[in-house]
């Protein structure tokens, strides 16, 4: 499986207004994603997480280090504007606050923004604004306003215009962090079923734990350096070590390793909440 995302040694700071000092937010970073993959980027709030993601959308240029997308680097002093607008039709962003993103007064004109913008033809920008609401479930929705969506739909709208434009990767850059739980189950379920139903490769960008445990890998990013990349039984199975950076495993997690810590011959690591109710139900007949 190809690498469509690949960064080498990628290093930005930001600069101070008052006495123009730079602050480090990321060092020397370097991290893949192959087609296909889901990833979730964790990270306590300043760890470089979201400057991470601006930089792959291009928003930001880092100050060393390389960037490829889709095999083309676009840290090249050669990648030319066009090149970038050809890129961004690959790689679609949804950003925190889904009241930014949206541009139309109706939600289907909201959809077909982007792809209506690439040039696509009329028949061709129907068939994918109508397939792209299908996805996230907001076909019914079609002709109301925005405005009177809740934040969860929101959020799905934006990633539907992201859909129309046919991207073989979607960023989420804290995504659900100003949702209510509904909003965010309902887009964490639109995340999965484009990475398993469409194979696009998603980057989750979240402080969430119970997010980041539906991801194929984890990289975990502290003081804008990687910390962890596993799997996400290999992450939150080193719970001291999350816990020494300001992080928590999930609840199933926690609660599985203080029974272990109590002598519970238990497996370490993440359990979903239905393997976990089955561990316990387990150790309960064995006791």
């Amino acid at each position: 499986m190809n690498n469509f995302i690949e960064t080498e040694h990628l290093a930005f700071s930001y600069e101070e207004e008052n006495d123009r000092q730079q602050q480090p937010a990321l060092e020397d970073v370097s991290i893949n994603v192959r087609d296909g993959e889901y990833v979730a980027i964790l990270g306590h709030n300043g760890s470089g997480k979201s400057t991470f993601a601006k930089l792959l959308n291009m928003i930001l240029a880092p100050d060393s280090g390389r960037i490829h997308i889709a095999g083309r680097e676009v840290t090249a002093p050669d990648f030319t504007e066009d090149d970038m607008f050809d890129l961004r039709r690959e790689v679609g962003m949804v950003f925190q606050n889904p009241d930014n993103q949206l541009v139309a007064t109706i939600v289907e004109e909201d959809v077909a923004f982007g792809p209506e913008n690439l040039g696509v033809p009329r028949e061709e920008l129907r068939r994918r604004v109508d397939e792209a609401l299908a996805m996230v479930g907001m076909s019914e929705y079609a002709l109301h306003a925005p405005h009177r969506l809740s934040g969860g739909q929101k959020q799905r709208i934006a990633i539907a215009g992201m859909i129309a434009m046919m991207p073989k990767c979607v960023i989420f850059d804290e995504a659900t962090a100003m949702l209510d739980p509904l909003g965010r189950r309902e887009v964490l379920k639109t995340m999965d079923m484009l990475n398993r139903e469409k194979h696009i490769a998603i980057l989750n960008i979240t402080h969430y734990m119970d997010e980041a445990a539906h991801a194929d890998r984890i990289v975990v990013v502290n003081d804008g350096r990687v910390y962890m990349d596993g799997t996400p039984s290999e992450v939150f199975s080193r719970i001291d070590e999350l816990h020494a950076i300001g992080l928590e495993a999930p609840q199933t997690t926690e609660l599985i390793d203080i029974l272990r810590q109590k002598g519970c011959s238990l497996p370490a690591g993440y359990a979903e909440d239905e393997a976990c109710v089955d561990l316990l139900v387990r150790l309960y007949e064995e006791a």
